[in-house]
């Protein structure tokens, strides 16, 4: 049997569920973990048979080696497409941060990440900058003030508990 030969309704559980655990997922996620965590939910072995239960109903059909693969094909498609859907939208989310101004709540994070990692603001330049500049630059100044803290954490001394109690 072909995933295309299943009952209407047994065939809009299966893609229904195929959409729910696609929702979630990321473009870096692999393939093979995604169908795993999907089939481990969805699918039972009940007596040497492998079956396909609907979680609400507990309603289960038998499925075989040849369903399997079809299925599996479906979802592979599936999450193809979805895939190519993230990366596409991640495209389209830089080019538009790369033409879109600042706000001015990542100017200000900016400014007080810059004061925190230089001790002064008046080196800041406050020049109109785009979201995806800002993105970059506020990264940038986290990474240098992580460095720093983990710099200082190497000097630091090691004080007994004594000392607070004075």
């Amino acid at each position: 049997m072909l995933y295309v030969d299943l009952e209407q309704t047994w065939k809009l559980s299966i893609s229904g569920s195929m959409t729910t655990s696609l929702k979630g997922i990321s473009e870096d996620e692999f393939f093979d973990s995604v169908f795993n965590s999907w089939f481990n939910d969805k699918f039972k072995e009940v007596e040497g048979k492998l079956q396909y239960v609907k979680r609400i109903t507990d309603e289960r059909f038998d499925v075989d080696d040849e369903l399997l693969c079809d299925i599996k094909k479906v979802f592979k498609g599936r999450y193809v497409k979805k895939i190519a859907k993230l990366k596409g939208n991640a495209v389209e989310r830089v080019k538009k941060q790369k033409t879109e101004p600042a706000t001015d709540k990542q100017l200000k994070y900016a400014k007080k990440l810059y004061k925190k990692a230089y001790g002064k603001v008046n080196g800041f330049d406050d020049r109109e900058y785009s979201k995806h500049e800002m993105v970059v630059m506020i990264g940038d100044l986290v990474e240098r003030l992580d460095n720093t803290e983990e710099e200082d954490c190497g000097e630091s001394e090691v004080l007994e508990l004594s000392d607070f109690r004075k």
